[in-house]
């Protein structure tokens, strides 16, 4: 009996692909791995308030780019509340434009719009954006800051502090 090979179609290369994806997927799963401990998760039903999962949410973490969550939250509040529209154009400053990557590499005076700022924001996680977000919120760093920390009081967020709008040290 001889042995024959056919070679892989397109169509056969899909469905070898797509099976080894739903394995990979399944594998993953199925591990019973939790959250590593520097790690903490928390979701919470909107319209209950019951908490569905909770790991390490009430130990200390430095927030690192979920800082820039916040600082979107604030944006949308604005943007919300009328304070600011899509369009609004934010300036860069000096200050802002120096902060350390990732950054959208804007230029002292140049402007962007709130829209692409949240873009830059959640797509690139960009520091420089996040600075010029909160000076032309509140005209300096620290004073957003603060107003981010009221607003996660606000929302029961009682063990988080933020310093700056980034999440940088």
């Amino acid at each position: 009996m001889t042995e024959t090979t056919r070679p892989i179609t397109r169509r056969g290369g899909l469905r070898l692909l797509a099976a080894a994806a739903l394995v990979l997927l399944t594998a993953l799963v199925l591990s019973p791995g939790q959250a590593v401990a520097k790690y903490a998760s928390l979701v919470i039903d909107a319209e209950t308030g019951e908490v569905l999962h909770a790991v390490n949410a009430d130990t200390r973490n430095y927030p690192a780019s979920l800082t820039k969550m916040m600082t979107l939250y604030k944006m949308f509040e604005a943007v919300e509340n009328g304070r600011w529209s899509m369009n609004t154009r934010l300036r860069m400053s000096a200050r802002a434009a120096g902060q350390p990557p990732s950054k959208l590499g804007l230029k002292p005076g140049q402007t962007i719009s709130v829209r692409d700022a949240i873009l830059a924001l959640s797509v690139k996680s960009a520091n420089d954006i996040a600075a010029a977000v909160a000076e032309n919120y509140s005209g300096k760093e620290w004073k957003f800051a603060r107003e981010m920390t009221a607003t996660a009081r606000r929302l029961g967020m009682n063990r988080t502090t933020f310093r700056n709008a980034s999440g940088l040290p």
